[in-house]
């Protein structure tokens, strides 16, 4: 599939909300509930908080789109302060989209970026086998494990890191 790679801007904000909604409902339905995904949903890809994300200079915010238009990626990084560690928040293509190169071309131009990065870090969901075998493919080890919490909801993480070639 042919795609081009976009800089997200703040009218972009509710297209890539519910796309990332969707793509959470596909990606952790099978363990997370209607209700828990919509909690987070509200919580992590509410516009607004999107929006904010954009306008920070540490945040390197891309969408991949078919020539179509349509929205089929989302890749957020931001970068520490010191600038040593870039921190991938989230990299989601759709699954009818997925094994074509796109999470690939979005993680390589969202690292661009920052090209003075000499770390990058991720967590990846327990229950994302599929995202565990992408990041493993791409050179990242497992390091540790963490939990993000909303509300009453707690998800086991896998954290995971590269060091990048000097």
């Amino acid at each position: 599939m042919a795609i081009s790679l976009h800089t997200a801007t703040p009218s972009d904000a509710d297209e890539i909300a519910s796309f990332l909604d969707a793509s959470w409902a596909a990606t952790y339905g099978s363990f997370l509930t209607p209700d828990e995904l919509s909690v987070i949903g509200r919580e992590w890809h509410h516009p607004d908080r999107l929006r904010r994300q954009m306008s920070d200079p540490r945040v390197g915010f891309l969408l991949a789109r078919a020539t179509t238009g349509a929205l089929v990626g989302v890749a957020t990084v931001k970068r520490s302060d010191d600038g040593a560690t870039v921190s991938v928040l989230r990299l989601y293509v759709l699954p009818e989209s997925q094994g074509q190169g796109i999470g690939s071309q979005l993680l390589n131009r969202a690292l661009a970026a920052f090209p003075n990065a000499k770390r990058i870090e991720l967590h990846v969901a327990e229950g994302n086998p599929s995202g565990l075998t992408f990041w493993t493919k791409r050179g990242f080890q497992a390091c540790g494990h963490d939990e993000a919490r909303i509300g009453d909801i707690t998800l086991p993480l896998i954290s995971m890191e590269r060091t990048v070639a000097a």
